[in-house]
């Protein structure tokens, strides 16, 4: 009997855990690395948090399945991950953040509320409205259906925490966790090289445009301030895994529990001048963790480095419980990744981005292991960086003419897969509640 579990966060990076940057303190992720297989070129299927949810949902790319931005929700009438679990027999489960319209139940999931009994804050603020305590609730209902457990059926549970994503009624765009905020002196936050060698030239100019003003009309001391925030709902959220994975280690549950830990996209952290995020091709929002664990799957590696996507989620779930992916299920599964001992050569993966409060600027973006390149639909506007020569993605060669011929082929790749995927003929369904719609974002 296999149960399974996913645990998403949402806006956190690639590098932020202890394990890829010293400057974060997440020993319980750490303690899950070392235990798993760490994928660190996972990259999200687009940089917005409904779209890439619906991408996890799915095992498709957001636009496969209509929605293409915040406001825009996944049809429960469409093929899911809970349909597919529940008709293997298991018992589906989901706590925490939705973001896809309706709810979970909606969408099959035999459970999406459960007792509270024993809720610890740990550090969290009391006020509902934030973030750290909307995951200290959703971690205990989880707590509490595996301490009810009692192995009739195998499970697939699903932990959705809020943080580090930013929403602080107060005193915004970060929450600080006091109990952390020693562990971060202000002064030793780092501020990205990117952040003085940047000025966004050869860039977009809604790139420009945006880096002067509102969220993005940065100072050292508001990166370096929102760094520290950051880092201390990091550090709130690692807490969370830890009491999860001490319960399925007191209940000797971890033998036959697979676990995959990801996020839906990064955060640029003053990154190029910007902040948060928005229609950016940049590492910041599109290298997300990926971390499997699968107990009974003997991986050739522990730190795989190959490209791969977010809309592998699905797939990966289901195999890992010995689930046979349907034919809706597209993005495959990590498994068989787990089984190479290099990269495939030609290795690439596609990313998307549609509409945020930055304004509409369509792209499809091409990442292989020398180029990342993005088309503007609707602007015709590109960028590619040289990977190798600028890991940073500073300089924009899209025109330069010693790279023509690669910078065509990757344009013709891109297009391609947008059309043949169905590019913008699957119509949203509009959440008329959401507030990013009422806003007419």
């Amino acid at each position: 009997m296999k149960n399974v579990i996913m645990i998403s966060t949402d806006q956190q990076r690639i590098d932020a855990m202890s394990c890829m940057d010293p400057s974060y303190h997440t020993p319980n992720l750490d303690r899950l690395v070392d235990r798993s297989v760490l994928f660190t070129g996972a990259i999200s299927t687009s940089a917005q948090c409904s779209p890439s949810r619906a991408s996890w949902m799915t095992g498709k790319f957001p636009h496969q399945v209509g929605v293409y931005q915040i406001g825009h929700t996944l049809d429960p009438k469409g093929w899911g991950i809970a349909k597919e679990f529940n008709k293997a027999g298991y018992e589906t489960a989901y706590f925490g953040k939705w973001h896809l319209g309706l709810s979970p139940a909606d969408h099959d999931f035999a459970v999406t509320d459960y007792r509270l009994d024993g809720l610890e804050l740990g550090g969290a603020n009391d006020d509902p409205r934030f973030h750290s305590n909307k995951d200290a609730i959703s971690t205990t209902q989880a707590l509490n259906y595996l301490d009810d457990y009692c192995g009739s059926k195998p499970f697939f549970l699903k932990l959705n925490w809020y943080m580090p994503h930013p929403d602080t009624p107060v005193d915004k765009p970060f929450e600080l966790i006091e109990r952390f905020a020693e562990q971060y002196p202000l002064e030793q936050m780092p501020v990205p090289n990117t952040f003085y060698s940047d000025d966004l030239s050869g860039k977009p100019p809604f790139q420009r445009e945006r880096s002067s003003k509102g969220e993005s009309e940065l100072t050292e001391e508001l990166v370096r301030r929102d760094a520290q925030r950051y880092r201390s709902l990091v550090a709130l959220m690692d807490t969370y895994l830890g009491r999860l994975l001490d319960r399925l280690e007191e209940k000797g549950m971890m033998e036959h529990t697979a676990i995959l830990f990801t996020s839906d996209h990064g955060d640029m952290q003053g990154a190029h001048r910007l902040r948060l995020k928005g229609v950016l091709p940049y590492k910041e929002l599109y290298n997300v963790p990926m971390i499997v664990y699968v107990p009974w799957v003997q991986s050739k590696r522990k730190v795989i480095p190959d490209l791969v996507s977010t809309a592998a989620v699905t797939g990966t779930l289901l195999d890992a419980a010995g689930i046979p992916l349907p034919e809706e299920c597209e993005g495959g599964s990590l498994l068989p990744v787990m089984e190479r001992s290099e990269p495939l050569t030609g290795e690439h993966v596609f990313f998307e981005h549609y509409k945020a409060y930055w304004g509409r600027h369509p792209m499809v973006g091409i990442q292989t292991s020398r180029y990342k390149y993005v088309y503007y639909l609707e602007e015709n506007l590109e960028e590619m960086y040289d990977l190798v020569n600028d890991p940073d993605e500073v300089r924009n060669i899209a025109g330069q003419p010693q790279i023509e011929e690669q910078r065509a082929e990757l344009r013709q790749r891109a297009v391609a897969w947008w059309e043949a995927t169905g590019g913008f003929s699957r119509e949203p369904i509009i959440d008329q509640e959401s507030g990013w719609i009422k806003m007419g974002f």
